[in-house]
């Protein structure tokens, strides 16, 4: 893929006085990435409809692909860059917040120059065509799955969220090839998922494993590995910004399952949310 740079070298020729003042305010911008378009479009001394010319020029497909791109060549894929956004003692909670969430986009950018476009497709299919639906987790991996299934119980169907390692075994243990298995570990080491999901490949459950380590045990053993990138810093709370990382992706899957089952899906959604709506007061 063609960097930024690279993109207008080859539009030099064809870039008009308008187009040239956009540029130079994304190369002068500490963090063009977090520019809106509005933003961008004021500093410019520009309208918002020169912005979209300009990355349709480029052959961005949209201004937040442009931002991504932007993002990703900034922190060169580099986990040094996090000694810029690294949270210190003395900071205060304005900076924090600033720092996480150039922590936050970074993340994002880094997880889709991974994640297979391709392979998230084979998961909502898997989980379209499942008649058992079961979220693995354990420790802080558990809260992700619990909120994974919490999502597609709203699509109705058999969902489950198992934790326990010894329930996830005795699960593990009565599946068939109409079961499927999202199962959520950051590292890809846990042992007690590594031996569930072993477990359950044998009885034949189509695994779908999310993990930041396409290398892992866990990933060895997965039918569909979908990757997630994050880099934590030293005074944060444990794995926030993989978590986060997560739940975008969950919401992806269950968004695009969710499209799939048409009006049947939106039906079933609509019941969930009645029937939530009518234990408020």
């Amino acid at each position: 893929m063609l960097r930024f740079e690279e993109r207008i070298t080859l539009k030099k020729k064809s870039l008009t006085a308008t187009e040239e003042k956009i540029i130079h305010q994304l190369k002068v911008q500490d963090k063009p990435f977090l520019l809106s378009m509005g933003e961008l479009a004021m500093l410019s001394e520009v309208s918002e409809p020169s912005v979209v010319r300009l990355y349709k020029k480029l052959e961005y497909q949209s201004y937040q692909e442009l931002k991504v791109a932007l993002a990703q060549e900034m922190a060169d894929m580099k986990p040094s860059s996090l000694e810029i956004i690294d949270i210190a003692k003395e900071d205060t909670a304005e900076t924090i917040f600033e720092k996480m969430a150039d922590q936050v986009f970074q993340a994002m950018a880094l997880t889709k120059e991974k994640l297979s476009n391709e392979r998230v497709e084979e998961a909502v299919q898997a989980i379209i065509e499942a008649n058992r639906l079961y979220f693995f987790g354990q420790g802080l991996s558990a809260t992700m799955a619990e909120d994974g299934a919490h999502k597609f119980m709203r699509l109705g169907g058999n969902v489950l969220s198992v934790k326990d390692p010894h329930y996830q075994a005795i699960y593990a243990s009565h599946m068939t090839n109409k079961d499927v298995i999202v199962a959520i570990s950051h590292s890809g080491e846990t042992t007690n998922i590594y031996e569930v999901l072993t477990m359950a490949k044998k009885h034949g459950a189509y695994l779908i494993v999310i993990t930041a380590n396409e290398h892992s045990s866990i990933a060895n053993v997965a039918d569909n590995v979908l990757l997630t990138q994050a880099h934590e810093t030293k005074h944060q709370s444990d794995a926030m910004i993989s978590r986060l990382v997560q739940l975008v992706l969950m919401d992806t899957i269950y968004t695009r399952v969710a499209a799939e089952a048409g009006d049947d899906g939106k039906k079933k959604i609509n019941q969930s949310r009645l029937a939530v709506t009518r234990m408020k007061k």
